[in-house]
């Protein structure tokens, strides 16, 4: 699948870095936002930058093992966990990793966002949250974590590290952290008030079956998003198949 347009993707990070500073989502330096250019590179923010402070000429483009190809500075400490995501998601051309306060306290207290649904909007906005076991920052750890669940998530907390979203471009990912937030403060509210009332499953399928019907979901892979090399591998076995049964025929 092809990625962003270059000047695009470049404004969108700046303009997604700046929402994550007004909105309190990052701190200081945290955080991070990626965008896919094309299956060979990619755009980063810096490390040891405020993301709200980037500019377009700041960010950084990458290789996928990581190495800067234009741009001065060095790429996010958490690369890896980027490239580890775009490596498993074809889908997926943008990524935004941020400290929101409540969903990184859910994180941080190990609880988990997708075991009951009290909103709808959050099926439609994000439809699973996954929740990625603890790792060390910047080691292999976190993008291992994280694999094992973003097949199946557009939202993801990072046990005591904040949260991940994707998305087709990179606003698209950062609105689904700014709903993910939102509907960690509606937990915590009810965590207070004492009396959540969760929707039934039956009531949770119907809601999923809308964001289908409706496109809010993670679109089926078509034939050009597949291993070319996977799809020789398949023929061979098929024909492998029908030379035996022509055989025993």
């Amino acid at each position: 699948m092809p990625g962003m347009q270059e000047e695009e993707a470049r404004r969108q990070i700046v303009e997604a870095g700046k929402r994550l500073c007004e909105r309190f989502f990052v701190a200081s330096n945290d955080g991070n936002i990626s965008a896919r250019l094309s299956k060979d590179e990619l755009l980063i923010t810096p490390t040891s930058m405020n993301k709200g402070d980037v500019t377009l000429e700041q960010i950084l483009k990458v290789d996928m093992q990581g190495r800067v190809l234009t741009g001065a500075g060095k790429p996010s400490s958490e690369t890896r966990m980027h490239l580890a995501v775009y490596a498993a998601r074809p889908d997926v051309q943008a990524i935004v990793h941020a400290h929101p306060p409540a969903a990184t306290g859910f994180a941080a207290c190990r609880i988990r966002l997708d075991q009951d649904v009290i909103l709808p909007e959050v099926v439609f906005g994000l439809g699973k949250i996954g929740f990625a076991e603890y790792g060390t920052p910047t080691t292999q750890e976190i993008p291992d974590a994280v694999v094992k669940e973003i097949p199946e998530c557009e939202a993801v907390l990072l046990s005591n590290h904040g949260a991940l979203t994707v998305g087709t471009d990179v606003m698209q990912a950062y609105y689904r952290m700014e709903v993910l937030e939102m509907y960690a403060r509606v937990r915590l509210v009810t965590r207070i008030l004492g009396e959540p009332k969760p929707l039934s499953t039956s009531e949770v399928s119907e809601l999923y079956k809308v964001r289908e019907r409706q496109g809010w979901g993670r679109s089926k892979p078509v034939l050009e998003d597949v291993d070319p090399a996977l799809i020789d591998v398949i023929a061979q076995v098929v024909v492998e198949i029908l030379k035996k049964r022509d055989a025993s025929g």
